[in-house]
């Protein structure tokens, strides 16, 4: 049986706006809420569009609330370097289960806790974070979620927290990056090996601790064997 599926040799570089994105590679931004909402939190109106203002206003949760602008604000600012155009005048074109995307540039997002992630790609792409949740009720959605390798993977018995967020992040990035979204069949979708075959696309998984309680994975084409990791400042 499998020990483990996560990879820890990831290096995050800081990254700075004055330098170019390749347009061949998959880039992975990491952002800290705490660290990055104080910084933008006046400039939200001059970046996000009027619906994503209005939804952060109906949000009554704070940390909710900052976790969204943030991850709006960040992926347009992104964008707006790929595109060499103005954040706020970014359109999104939305496909099949309104999965967005915006001339030829595929991208997702994930956030958790004090964490956004933000993948930028030339291919279909998918990315999901879970803060590590130890006190979660794990055995209640076991037999619903996992395969019976999964749940071997994981343990029946003694279950291995960190097991059981690889497994459940590897499925959120496999359908974000196929498009189908949420499934009501996850037990079917078994997510153990390093390539997975979806909507006649077969897709590279990795899986990655970003913090100590924080573990992600992503979804990449085959023919996307770099990725660039970097740290938002």
């Amino acid at each position: 049986m499998i020990d483990t599926l996560l990879s820890y040799n990831f290096a995050w570089k800081p990254y700075s706006v004055e330098q170019p994105l390749a347009t061949d590679k998959t880039h992975i931004f990491r952002i800290s809420v705490d660290n990055y909402f104080p910084k933008i939190k006046r400039q939200l109106a001059e970046v996000l569009s009027d619906r994503e203002q209005e939804k952060a206003g109906r949000m009554f949760i704070q940390k909710d609330k900052e976790r969204y602008v943030v991850s709006k604000f960040c992926l347009r600012t992104i964008l707006s370097f790929c595109l060499k155009t103005a954040p706020h005048e970014i359109d999104f074109i939305f496909h099949d289960h309104k999965k967005p995307t915006v001339n030829g540039i595929e991208f997702n997002i994930s956030h958790t806790g004090d964490y956004v992630l933000i993948a930028i790609s030339p291919k279909p792409v998918g990315i999901d974070v879970e803060y590590l949740n130890r006190e979660f009720d794990f055995k209640s959605i076991l037999d619903i979620t996992f395969s019976k390798n999964e749940i071997e993977f994981i343990g029946n018995k003694d279950i291995d927290p960190t097991n059981f967020y690889v497994m459940w992040t590897r499925k959120e990035a496999l359908l974000k990056a196929s498009g189908e979204g949420v499934s009501d069949n996850l037990h079917l979708i078994e997510c153990l090996e390093e390539h997975l075959e979806r909507e006649k696309e077969v897709f590279k998984m990795r899986t990655f601790m970003i913090e100590e309680n924080y573990v992600a994975s992503i979804a990449t084409t085959l023919d996307q064997k770099e990725l660039m990791f970097w740290n938002w400042v």
